[in-house]
């Protein structure tokens, strides 16, 4: 019997070595991936519908990290993380959105040609420009035309777990602000792929484990 009881013991202890080194593993791969996506660069490709995506290596951070490296760093993105008890993800990017030129031919002329003129040739251009959008313009006797016209923004993407009040149910939440006014999200589908946790990780494994090494340390 205590042949049996020893096996177990070594056994339970080569996999508490074995997962030991599977995690020192991961946490070596993390940081090399998290230095990579530092120093990381936005790249442009065209996709399988034919649009342009961006896309950058993500960090990869603990609930502690994020808030230190990321968000207490920065007030407005506290202010938006604050509204949820967890935080899952967090993602932010910018926009910048310039439209082709926009042609408006009027219906009648602003200044009717006499008999007496027949260059009946009128122009005003001018460039406005506020804190988000700037668009130059042209208006000539017969038409309009708006060029260049650009706005931006900023926008945070938050998903992680909210509570209405301290002891309430927790509920997955997507949120998306966006620093113009002028944007306005319509639509948002979002989803979280949940990850089971593998059978020997979970925390009454372990418990049964150091209950039975415990076992065989005292019959020994």
């Amino acid at each position: 019997m205590k042949r049996y009881i020893s096996y177990s013991v070594i056994a339970v202890l080569i996999t508490v070595l074995l997962l030991q080194c599977e995690k020192n593993t991961d946490y070596r791969n993390i940081a090399k991936q998290n230095e990579e996506a530092l120093t990381d660069s936005i790249k442009h490709y065209k996709n399988k519908l034919g649009t342009i995506t961006a896309s950058r290596q993500t960090l990869q951070l603990t609930q502690q990290q994020l808030q230190q490296e990321l968000i207490e760093k920065d007030a407005e993105l506290a202010a938006l993380a604050a509204e949820f008890k967890t935080i899952k993800n967090l993602t932010r990017f910018k926009s910048n959105i310039q439209l082709e030129p926009v042609n408006f031919a009027f219906d009648e002329p602003l200044y009717p040609a006499s008999a007496e003129d027949t260059t009946d040739y009128f122009e005003r251009k001018g460039f406005t420009q506020t804190q988000w959008y700037s668009m130059g313009y042209k208006v000539t006797n017969d038409s309009l035309t708006i060029q260049p016209f650009t706005t931006w923004t900023e926008t945070t993407v938050i998903t992680g777990f909210k509570r209405k009040w301290f002891l309430g149910r927790q509920t997955l939440v997507t949120d998306v602000t966006n620093t113009n006014p002028y944007i306005n999200v319509t639509a948002i589908q979002a989803a979280d792929v949940t990850v089971p946790e593998p059978w020997y990780k979970k925390w009454y494994m372990w418990l049964a484990a150091g209950f039975v090494t415990g076992i065989a340390v005292t019959a020994n």
